[in-house]
């Protein structure tokens, strides 16, 4: 794959308003303190990890993240594509407009890329589409925007990925028993009990060129469906382990030469699970640094590919330890960890449906940064 860069990053995240933010409160180390909603085939109340209580609209902090994103010198974009990459995506305006009029009507369906299509003609993108491909959704987004420079296509592409879990996703996770009853979000943990949903917007911008101050290379990636089952991925770790080689057969790598890995870890049985033979058969004996972000963020669903692979490359240098790190299935660290600059990172993703992606990132810090 012909690398590419992130140039800018912006995150609004329950941690904070801001990537910042966000980092300063993840190496407070404690997890954000999570509201909760009422799960009705239960009648029990389920955590949920939302964003801090601003006026702000959803067009308006998209159009805020697009903003610092771009940056300051962001001139004309007609040289600029957007994706947009969600699973909820105008689902939230359909029940705010169902419980205006008291119910569904066949005329309130809009069509999935109509965000896209405001958001390209107030901004004058050259183009725009959505990506909804579960969990894997944003961290697709940054693999087709990679194509599309490397085709000349496009001179930059700006990726915004958003998730503010609707209600029937709140209610149709919590009726499958993956949410946690206790609000304790442990992945790996041998008595997790299931996720915390999430609320994050999270943009970024991608370039041929790394510009003044990139986060990353983007050096490779891979991502495909394993249609073994409807829902899941194969718990013997196969699929997984697949998807992982053949992300670092895409960046020019080896397992060998990876500074960390970042889980999925979903705290969810089946998945843990599958991610965690599958880690130990791309890695065997060998395993690298390993990390987890979902208790921090919650699970972002279609936007967790951007929101934790920014969150991560902000906090290499103190990215939290595990307090059951001594009883967790993989070898989590128990004390913070500090990745050395330069180093390769492979960030995993594994949604649900059994569409798995990984991607392969070089840390942009230090004297010698993206260089190889």
């Amino acid at each position: 794959m012909t690398p590419v860069y992130l140039q800018r990053g912006a995150l609004h995240s329950a941690l904070g308003p801001d990537l910042r933010a966000a980092g300063k409160a993840l190496q407070k180390g404690a997890p954000p303190t999570p509201s909760s909603f009422l799960l009705h085939e239960r009648q029990a109340p389920r955590p949920y990890l939302g964003l801090d209580d601003s006026n702000e609209s959803r067009d308006q902090r998209c159009d805020r993240l697009i903003s610092e994103a771009l940056g300051e010198h962001a001139g004309d974009l007609s040289d600029c594509l957007l994706i947009v990459a969600s699973t909820s995506l105008d689902i939230n305006d359909l029940e705010s407009l169902v419980a205006v009029e008291g119910g569904f009507r066949p005329e309130h369906s809009t069509p999935l890329d109509l965000l896209a299509q405001q958001l390209c003609q107030r901004w004058g993108f050259a183009d725009a589409f959505t990506l909804n491909t579960a969990c894997t959704s944003a961290a697709n987004g940054l693999l087709y925007g990679a194509r599309m420079l490397a085709a000349g296509l496009y001179e930059r592409v700006l990726v915004l990925a958003f998730e503010t879990p609707s209600a029937i996703a709140r209610q149709g996770f919590g009726a499958l028993d993956l949410t946690s009853p206790s609000g304790a979000y442990r992945p790996f943990h041998p008595e997790r009990d299931g996720l915390i949903l999430g609320e994050a917007y999270a943009a970024t911008l991608l370039a041929r060129e790394p510009g003044q101050a990139p986060l990353a290379k983007l050096l490779g990636g891979f991502s495909a469906c394993d249609t073994s089952n409807l829902t899941t991925t194969r718990e013997d770790g196969s699929h997984i382990d697949w998807v992982m080689r053949e992300a670092l057969r895409s960046a020019g790598t080896e397992a060998g030469q990876i500074g960390l890995v970042k889980l999925h870890g979903t705290a969810t049985g089946a998945n843990d699970r599958a991610e965690s033979a599958g880690v130990r058969l791309s890695f065997g004996d060998k395993l690298p640094p390993l990390c987890v972000l979902k208790p921090w963020l919650g699970h972002t669903l279609g936007a967790c590919g951007l929101s934790e692979t920014l969150l991560l490359l902000e906090n290499l240098d103190h990215l939290p330890g595990m307090d059951y790190a001594n009883e967790a299935l993989l070898p989590l660290s128990g004390t913070p960890l500090a990745i050395e600059p330069n180093s390769l990172l492979l960030a995993n993703f594994f949604g649900f449906g059994g569409n798995n992606a990984s991607l392969v990132l070089q840390s942009c810090t230090g004297a010698n940064a993206c260089k190889r």
